[in-house]
């Protein structure tokens, strides 16, 4: 129903709905179907660019804000050293075969392009953040509003910025090994629940508690 309400309201508009939905390249997250995403995950519009079925993994409970983009891969720009246009996709996007015989799919198979993103547990993304391709984001980890994440981000690490750099470690070395140890995010949610407490305790009195727990 709010397909045919929403179609309806383009057309008083004069936008062809259709037409709207082929000239982009992205899904909403919730949509995309090469994304893994953790237990109670979730997000409020995020979008996955991609030309590939290159896996987008996301780990448990990350809070992805509106309108993050995930460029999950280069979109064949580097399969040539001579120019970064993608030729081959391009000029024959309607072509199995190149004039030489080649399947273009085994081609394209064999270039070397940053693709895939990995996402770790309890990782929170500003709204507005671009995520590009071959990028592994650690645990715990907060990336700003507008940032333009280019380059791994480590455990507990904030980064912000275009490109993102990291502006602070959250936690100590030592700390993060006990986070990561006690896995919270794995926890059955009744158990987090029964402990919701503690989550809004010092780091210190939490890791001294379930470090040696487990």
């Amino acid at each position: 129903m709010k397909f045919f309400i929403r179609k309806y309201l383009w057309e008083i508009l004069g936008i062809d709905y259709q037409q709207s939905l082929k000239i982009h390249d992205f899904v909403f997250l919730k949509n995309d179907p090469y994304t893994i995403l953790g237990h109670k995950s979730y997000d409020n519009g995020a979008l996955v660019w991609r030309w590939t079925d290159s896996p987008l993994v996301i780990g448990k409970f990350c809070s992805i804000a509106n309108n993050v983009k995930f460029i999950v891969d280069e979109g064949f720009h580097t399969t040539s050293n001579i120019t970064n246009f993608p030729l081959i996709d391009n000029l024959f996007k309607d072509e199995l075969m190149l004039p030489n015989g080649s399947l273009k799919k085994e081609v394209l198979s064999q270039v070397k392009q940053k693709a895939g993103i990995t996402i770790g547990n309890d990782v929170w993304i500003g709204m507005g953040a671009f995520i590009m391709p071959g990028v592994i984001i650690g645990n715990g980890a907060t990336i700003g509003a507008n940032s333009v994440v280019t380059k791994n981000v480590p455990d507990y690490a904030v980064a912000t910025g275009s490109p993102a750099k990291v502006i602070k470690i959250k936690h100590s070395t030592e700390v993060i090994e006990k986070l990561n140890k006690i896995a919270w995010w794995n926890w059955e949610v009744k158990l987090i629940k029964d402990r919701i407490e503690d989550f809004h305790n010092s780091i210190e009195h939490f890791v001294n508690k379930y470090y040696n727990n487990q």
